[in-house]
């Protein structure tokens, strides 16, 4: 077997000490860096690169999500395990999206967790990643090797075990719920029930009956008393889905149950208790809702122990023949080949709708044509004509993104600058005004400035990319500049 070489790097002499130990048990050289410039001087050595690095997550004199790039840059086929206490299980996360393998929780009292986490490192095969895959497939996660989605799967399994709320975000129709369901599935309250709720589905009148139950006479229909999801989800798993939609009134009481696990069913004179891991899920951007004062900051903060992104179909193209073979196969019981004209219009288009928008496509493909082979005339009209719109226009859609963002920017601009004004009692209305019409200036100056940079001062070219005269260049560089002169 092929002697490894791994580094461990470390403050603690204990840490160096227990794993340099542990790792010639396994027949491996082992290299210790007690600082951040110990790595430095290892990699600037031009030294044979490791097969494996060990790195605690905070050092003296560096941090370990730098030194994880560091590592990378120089030796990209390196495994890092970041070494982390629990208090800081948001930085592992963010190491592993960034590329860490896996991370290792201190201390170390599990040794046998230890174990087959560094024997799977040292082994390198491919078989757990399959594992991991055939697992998330029964939820309905797929995708295929070296996915985006494949590092979502393998922190989501990671964190199953973990007793810590989890908010999954994705646009609409990435497969929240499957993720949800696949982190109940690996979790150790598998065998205990897991209640989806809707937010957005249910009336704001009916929302505190639903999620806490009502007592017999509570109010006008209430014939029997009633469980809500709250105790359904009792011991289990309670999935809240489009948190987000939740109003105010509920958002307190969620708050509360979260801190304390205390409920109350209308028209209850006890107070019941429950014992629930949360996972919720949202389409939107919480903390810009929680700027605009439609969320609560608190509620925000209990909910996201740790955040899962999923990402939209558009950045994971190559999982389309994955998800689009395994739907057919699903849906007519046999296999069913696309043409390569097919599947490249599949995998070009922007799915706005995600993954449920491409299943509809393939409900609709296979109603219209009962054929065992899919050509590129099968698939639905509009997304032909919107993908050769699309190519026409390769960057239509990314202008649309930059005009949402700025419009988004500007409302938090002007939410910003009203929250900064406790009263009008004094307020000099015409320095907001001046201030505001000075900043024209600012942001389009600015903007020049780097069409300038980007096309290398040529004006000419400026002018066309921007669809505006070259004279409009001079006026905003000099006239609403602060004494910029002409290139």
């Amino acid at each position: 077997m092929e002697r490894k070489r791994m580094l461990i790097v470390d403050d603690e002499t204990e840490v160096t000490s227990f794993f340099t130990y542990f790792l010639r048990q396994k027949n491996c050289e082992v290299v210790v860096a007690n600082t951040g410039k110990d790595v430095d001087r290892l990699l600037a050595s031009g030294a044979e690169g490791f097969h494996a690095a060990l790195v605690d997550l905070k050092l003296p004199d560096a941090n370990g999500l730098d030194l994880l790039k560091r590592i990378k840059a120089v030796h990209p086929s390196c495994e890092v395990l970041i070494m982390t206490g629990y208090s800081t299980i948001k930085s592992a996360v963010t190491a592993v999206q960034w590329g860490a393998k896996d991370y290792l929780e201190k201390p170390f009292d599990d040794l046998d967790s230890l174990e087959r986490i560094i024997d799977a490192v040292l082994e390198s095969s491919a078989q757990e990643e399959d594992e991991l895959s055939r697992e998330a497939a029964r939820y309905g996660i797929l995708y295929a090797p070296g996915s985006p989605m494949a590092k979502v799967a393998a922190i989501a399994k990671k964190l199953a075990k973990k007793a810590i709320h989890i908010l999954v975000e994705g646009e609409t129709g990435t497969g929240k719920e499957l993720m949800a369901r696949f982190l109940h599935g690996a979790s150790s309250r598998s065998q205990q029930p897991f209640v989806a709720f809707n937010c957005g589905a249910v009336p704001e009148s009916l929302l505190e009956s639903e999620l806490f139950g009502y007592e017999k006479g509570a109010f006008t229909g209430a014939l029997k008393a009633r469980k809500g999801f709250f105790e359904l989800a009792h011991n289990g798993t309670l999935f809240l889905d489009e948190i987000g939609e939740a109003p105010a009134s509920i958002q307190v009481k969620l708050l509360r149950t979260l801190e304390t696990g205390e409920f109350m069913r209308i028209g209850a004179e006890q107070v019941g208790q429950s014992n629930i891991r949360f996972i919720s899920a949202t389409n939107r951007d919480l903390e810009y809702e929680v700027e605009m004062n439609r969320f609560r900051r608190d509620l925000l903060y209990r909910l996201e122990g740790i955040k899962l992104s999923i990402p939209p179909l558009r950045e994971r193209s190559q999982d389309i023949p994955v998800i689009a073979q395994a739907y057919l196969q699903k849906r007519i019981g046999s296999a069913c080949e696309f043409d390569p004209d097919a599947m490249e219009l599949l995998q070009q288009y922007h799915w706005p709708g995600n993954v449920r928008q491409l299943i509809n496509v393939l409900n609709q493909t296979l109603a219209l044509h009962d054929s065992e082979r899919i050509r590129a005339e099968h698939l639905p009209l509009s997304l032909r004509e919107r993908e050769m719109q699309s190519a026409a226009t390769p960057q239509l859609a990314d202008q649309l993104t930059i005009s949402q963002q700025i419009d988004r920017e500007c409302e938090r601009f002007v939410q910003a600058i009203t929250r900064s004004v406790p009263s009008i009692d004094g307020f000099d209305f015409d320095y907001l005004i001046k201030r505001i019409k000075q900043l024209e200036g600012e942001v389009g100056r600015t903007i020049i400035e780097k069409g300038l940079s980007e096309t290398k001062g040529d004006r000419q070219l400026l002018s066309k990319k921007l669809n505006i005269t070259k004279r409009t260049i001079r006026y905003i560089l000099n006239e609403k500049g602060s004494g910029t002169t002409s290139v």
